[in-house]
């Protein structure tokens, strides 16, 4: 029963790293859409930006290039992870997964949080929420299994 629940978050977790590919796309190729969310309250800026100094407004644009580039590279590792625990099921590649996926999710979560854009936000707290859920299913499988101690 319990290889079963590690299968099942690990398959949980291997979908979310393929939702973090999908995102992480949203956030490079529609980075103008996001840049006009995140500048929702202050409208006038972003024109401003866009229309008198056209740098500073590449540099937000590249920046959410970058953060789309570093979701789909993570995406990329959380499924490779989760394939790898599907075929094995060892202890570190479920360590290294959480820690990847904890950091990754909750950042992003952050940064929608601060740059106040409800789409990201609804995005990257169900991507969050979905994979705590894929590390909590298999949880006590690694916590009652013993390994040796080097």
């Amino acid at each position: 029963m319990n290889i079963q629940r590690v299968k099942q978050g690990a398959k949980i977790t291997y979908y979310n790293g393929i939702f973090m590919v999908i995102v992480g796309l949203f956030y490079s190729f529609f980075s103008d859409y996001n840049l006009r969310s995140s500048f929702k309250h202050i409208s006038e800026s972003w024109g401003f930006f866009l229309r008198y100094n056209p740098k500073i407004a590449h540099l937000f644009i590249y920046f959410y290039a970058l953060v789309g580039i570093l979701m789909i590279s993570n995406g990329i590792f959380i499924v490779y992870l989760s394939d790898f625990i599907i075929k094995r099921k060892e202890k570190i590649t479920w360590v290294m997964l959480f820690i990847s996926g904890i950091i990754g999710w909750g950042g992003i979560l952050v940064i929608s949080i601060l740059f106040d854009n409800l789409t990201l936000i609804v995005l990257s707290g169900l991507g969050w929420v979905s994979f705590v859920i894929g590390m909590v299913i298999p949880i006590k499988y690694y916590l009652e299994k013993s390994y040796r101690e080097y």
